[in-house]
């Protein structure tokens, strides 16, 4: 059953709703109590309500940064080598890009970035307790980019999940609005949570071409400084509302 409906081109509404955030699994040192503290950052499991909001159905792709660059001003990544990607890469997604260059992205075109929250209910597509977009099957080559070398194919030509979103797993990670705190988790709001108010690193999610299958489940949390670009990381907009 597909839950997507498109009311704004290029992205899908998500409904508002409430579901159930973190970490669903146990990892394999929680089983042997080896290493009892690893990855408490993506936990408790706790119930968030969000409002409404639209979400790009795809990462933004180096076509759709070029028109920003080329509208502003704003630097182009630097494997570009001048204003323009190469043509093999317009419908990749774009990376090299840093936080701030994602932001200003999303602003342009009249958006946002998601907030955490906003990413890990998308990227469900409304499957509670599963690890992955399209459920607990294991990822495969035909499911999401992941554990190569080559870098993130072109954007949807894997299968949507149930959302009629792309790409949530594996790929490019994802840039969201929020600062990363390792224990948000236990005092974070209900009711549509925006992460702290400061921080030193932000938050990334959906892991990348170059990650394991354990890092692009839809409760893996990372962070990286907001300066930082890099070939696995990229982002897509959200819009507030219906």
């Amino acid at each position: 059953m597909r839950f997507a409906a498109l009311l704004v081109p290029g992205m899908v509404l998500i409904p508002a709703g409430e579901f159930t955030m973190g970490r669903t699994r146990l990892t394999p040192d929680d089983k042997t109590n080896m290493r009892p503290h690893v990855l408490l950052d993506d936990r408790p499991e706790h119930r968030v309500w969000l409002d409404a909001y639209s979400m790009d159905k795809t990462e933004v792709t180096h076509e759709e940064y070029a028109a920003f660059v080329k509208a502003t001003g704003h630097r182009a990544p630097y494997h570009w080598h001048g204003a323009s990607p190469p043509a093999v890469l317009a419908r990749v997604p774009v990376y090299n890009v840093d936080w701030h260059d994602a932001d200003a992205y999303c602003r342009w075109a009249g958006k946002r970035l998601p907030t955490e929250a906003e990413w890990e209910r998308a990227a469900r597509g409304g499957k509670e307790s599963a690890s992955y977009p399209w459920g607990d099957e294991k990822p495969t080559p035909k499911l999401a980019v992941f554990d190569i070398q080559i870098g993130p194919g072109p954007v949807a030509h894997l299968p949507p999940n149930g959302f009629g979103l792309h790409d949530m797993a594996g790929g490019i990670s994802e840039w969201c609005a929020d600062w990363f705190e390792r224990d948000y988790y236990k005092n974070s709001p209900a009711k549509n949570p925006t992460g702290p108010d400061t921080g030193m690193y932000k938050v990334i999610r959906g892991g990348a071409w170059s990650d394991s299958a354990a890092r692009i489940t839809v409760f893996y949390r990372n962070w990286i400084r907001p300066t930082q670009r890099t070939p696995n990381i990229g982002f897509r907009c959200v819009k507030p509302g219906m």
